[in-house]
């Protein structure tokens, strides 16, 4: 064996290539045929073309699926959320299922139904009025946004310093935010809360950005069964990381990837309020089979008498 891997250690920059190459056609071919079997071409409602939409289960590791203890049947389910990916756009199921609530709650034009894609709706003069943050790049849907004047996107970078341009993206903290007050009628996040060290710290920036009456749209993590949000791992003030919930736990790569440092539970809704939203979910309940539910959360508008 050692004989073997001298001998084709010089050709090794053209093997690996070719090697991952043919890994990237199998996949590519399954996961067609797959979407062919099921019947999987619909009309995107993030990019308004029809496309096959991708069941990519390579997406969720064998390690996070130990580590988080999920069934195969969670396991799917997660896929589904995580991947159903369009062959047009790139969106995933939770992107188009965030997608659906703004075609929902802001309409554009005379019609409900006038805008039957966020590609068709950003161009509308309604919605160009919006002024939306987005924090974290949220697949396929993040493209078409780009085409809003008043769009502001963000990036967490470990180590950079919040309202600053970091390779042409601004920074920002979801804990300490360099927005002012009021300042935004729409905020979407997509699997980012749970990575955010102190979640109520998190919630409190997102109200206080927002103006009365806006609305923040996003998605998390949920098991069935996880009966209370508790923490996963906390962060000291010196930058030391400690496990409250063993194993630490990474997304999405089970030991690798982003650090997850809240668990929710069945109680969410209660932390919501408790943070001064009204919240409800959309497309549940929550089960062992559909894993993608999204948040409303909006903040009420206070009438002085």
């Amino acid at each position: 064996m050692g004989l073997l891997k001298r001998l084709l250690s010089p050709f090794k920059p053209v093997l690996v290539p070719l090697w991952n190459g043919a890994h990237l056609a199998g996949w590519w071919i399954a996961e067609h045929g797959d979407a062919v079997a099921h019947g999987r071409r619909e009309v995107c409602i993030v990019c308004g073309r029809r496309a096959w939409m991708l069941l990519q289960k390579r997406a969720i590791p064998p390690r996070l699926v130990e580590l988080w203890g999920l069934t195969p049947r969670q396991a799917l389910a997660l896929a589904r959320k995580e991947t159903l990916t369009c062959t047009n756009c790139g969106s995933r199921f939770r992107s188009r299922r965030i997608a659906q609530i703004l075609l929902e709650i802001y309409p554009a034009g005379h019609s409900p139904n006038q805008a039957e894609s966020i590609a068709s709706w950003t161009h509308s003069k309604e919605v160009k009025s919006l002024h939306i943050a987005e924090f974290n790049k949220i697949d396929g849907l993040h493209e078409q946004l780009l085409a809003l004047p008043s769009l502001q996107y963000s990036e967490f970078v470990e180590g950079g310093e919040p309202g600053k341009l970091i390779e042409g993206v601004r920074c920002e903290d979801l804990t300490r935010l360099t927005y002012p007050d009021a300042s935004f009628d729409l905020v979407l996040s997509s699997e980012t809360l749970e990575h955010v060290p102190d979640l109520h710290h998190a919630l409190r920036e997102v109200h206080r950005i927002l103006k009365p009456g806006g609305i923040h749209i996003f998605t998390i993590p949920r098991l069935p069964g996880t009966r209370q949000t508790h923490a996963r791992a906390t962060l000291a003030a010196n930058g030391t990381i400690r496990a409250v919930a063993c194993p630490l736990l990474h997304h999405p790569g089970g030991d690798v990837g982003y650090l997850v440092f809240t668990e929710f539970g069945a109680d969410l809704k209660e932390i919501l309020e408790a943070a001064g939203f009204e919240a409800h979910e959309r497309f549940g309940p929550l089960s062992d089979d559909d894993f993608c539910q999204v948040w409303i959360t909006s903040k009420p508008i206070t009438i002085e008498l």
